[in-house]
Formats: C-alpha cells, structure tokens, sequence
C-alpha cells in the first residue's frame, strides 16, 4: 500500500491520512452452468473462469481466480470434448452462412469505424464506469440509483 500510495501520488501515507473505503473486490459474468458439466442452457455452450461465476459467486478476491478457471476449465473442456465427439458421431457438421458471419462483424466494428461523427464508445464506457463508482458502489441508496437510471445511455 504504501509504495502504491508513493508511487503513484507522491503520498506519503505513514505522514498523511489516506481513505479506506469499501469496496467490490471483482465482478464476474453470470452464466448459470451444470455444476458438473459446465455447460449452460444453450446445448454445446460451456463456461469456466470468469464467465462461469464458479464456485464463488459473482464476487470473490481475485487470488481464487486461477484455482477456479484451472478447476472448472478442465472439467468444461472434457465435457465439451465429449460433448462434441457425441455429436459429430450423430450429425453432419453444416455449413457456416459467411454472408451472416459478415454481416454481424460489420455490425460489431461499426462504433469503431464512426470516426469523428456519433457518439465515442470509450467515452461512453468511461462516463458509465464513473457514474456507476459514484452511483451504484457497495453501499447503494435508491435516490442514487435512480440518478444512475436516469443518467444512463439509452
């Protein structure tokens, strides 16, 4: 902490008082998964890591990430192996429509090929980020967040 503190801001926190607050230590995704399989609703979509929400729930320190991506990987990626050898041995694999794979890239990238005209992307995310740490932290009060509702892009 206080080579951070030092590092970064030039503050000496053994000389000033530094703010200790709550915090959310890390989010993780939501997709509810078999918990022996891994595999989520959408038959042949596995989740580990940090989209899985794992053994942990959606908000645990960071150290438990590694043990839990290593443990739930490797058991997605046997069952998804499985998964997949039982389905070749049933169905022929189609053809993939490059004209919808085309068009859904060019969708995806259209924000990033605006240029100066409409709205910046990144803006947008850092505007949401701010307000959200400001808005909707751990501690959350209605009045906030419904400033937060109402400040939010559409």
């Amino acid at each position: 902490m206080y080579h951070q503190f030092k590092q970064l801001a030039d503050i000496d926190i053994t000389q000033v008082p530094m703010e200790v607050g709550p915090t959310t230590h890390y989010m993780m995704g939501g997709v509810q998964v078999d918990a022996e399989s891994q595999m989520s609703s959408v038959a042949g979509l596995f989740a580990a890591g940090e989209c899985g929400a794992g053994l942990h729930g959606a908000n645990r320190f960071g150290r438990n990430s590694l043990s839990d991506l290593l443990v739930f990987g490797k058991r997605a990626g046997e069952f998804a192996a499985r998964f997949a050898n039982e389905s070749a041995k049933q169905t022929s694999a189609g053809k993939v429509p490059m004209d919808q794979v085309d068009a859904a890239a060019k969708k995806a990238l259209e924000p990033f090929e605006r240029g100066a005209s409409g709205e910046n992307p990144f803006a947008i995310q850092h505007e949401l980020q701010a307000f959200m740490q400001d808005l909707v932290g751990i501690v959350r009060r209605e009045d906030e967040m419904q400033q937060a509702l109402e400040k939010s892009p559409s």
